[in-house]
């Protein structure tokens, strides 16, 4: 099954059988979302591919995600760099949680929460999605470091 296609409970479950206790608990503080306000495709971008299949159509999740033109995944990183001294701990959960999932997304949000300041963020935004339809597509949920991409 494909990653796109688990639910959150799933992913979870997978961590946990590999030992992965730490990287379970960072997902799932990820998955909560930004504990301040901000522009609605931020929690749509970050916390939506992590949910992956969700049961429960309030919440965002991955196909969300997939629905969003390429322009709102640049605003969200915009919005997410300008912003990211409030925005701080959202952003270390996530990048937590996809240090395990998925590495190199990890560097690019590592990237996004430096202070220096990006280029070309819509370059970043473009890597990102591509990245993460990548680890949506995938069936195992750890990182093996074999993948292509």
């Amino acid at each position: 099954m494909k990653n796109r296609d688990k639910e959150w409970k799933q992913i979870v479950q997978e961590l946990l059988e590999a030992g992965r206790e730490v990287a379970a608990w960072d997902y799932v503080t990820a998955l909560r979302g930004p504990d301040v306000p901000c522009q609605w495709p931020v929690k749509t971008v970050f916390t939506g591919p992590l949910r992956c299949k969700s049961m429960h159509q309030v919440v965002q999740n991955a196909t969300d995600f997939e629905r969003l033109s390429p322009e709102s995944v640049v605003e969200a990183f915009e919005f997410a760099h300008e912003h990211r001294r409030k925005l701080l701990h959202y952003l270390v959960h996530v990048e937590s949680a996809w240090r395990t999932l998925h590495r190199k997304v990890s560097f690019l949000l590592r990237g996004l929460i430096s202070l220096e300041p990006l280029e070309d963020l819509e370059s970043w935004a473009k890597e990102y999605r591509a990245l993460v339809d990548e680890w949506l597509d995938r069936e195992s949920v750890i990182d093996t470091g074999d993948q292509d991409g």
